[in-house]
């Protein structure tokens, strides 16, 4: 059992030796520039911004995430406001349209505050 670990390690070792005795060395890549050149050429292909901060990039998502669940939030407000118009008069119906609007307002408040907040901090940050 040994013995066969013993030939497999010998050879791995001969081929190591082998290889550096006849110049095939790999040839060092800087993975990392050769992504973020591609990503560039990529950037400008498409005519996008170009933001060389991951820090803008990071804002530019969060304000946008915030602005789909503002949206999200309005949507919430028009549904429970249409049903509250076409409940009939029944309470319960009704009931419940204010509840979601009190409630869809509430996370439009806090969507609008997580906003501002963001804001203030990636331009103190920034500057």
């Amino acid at each position: 059992m040994h013995k066969k670990y013993l030939k497999i390690l010998l050879v791995i070792l001969v081929v190591f030796l082998i290889s550096g005795f006849l110049g095939f060395q790999a040839e060092a890549v800087d993975l990392g520039k050769t992504i973020t050149d591609n990503l560039r050429f990529t950037r400008i292909a498409a005519g996008l911004p170009i933001t060389e901060e991951p820090v803008d990039v990071v804002t530019d998502v969060i304000k946008g995430a915030l602005g789909v669940v503002a949206i999200i939030f309005f949507i919430i407000i028009v549904i429970a406001g249409f049903r509250w118009m076409t409940g009939g008069g029944n309470e319960e119906s009704i009931t419940k349209a204010k509840k979601m609007i009190a409630n869809a307002t509430i996370g439009l408040i806090v969507v609008i505050f997580s906003y501002a907040l963001t804001t203030l901090i990636f331009d103190l940050i920034l500057k």
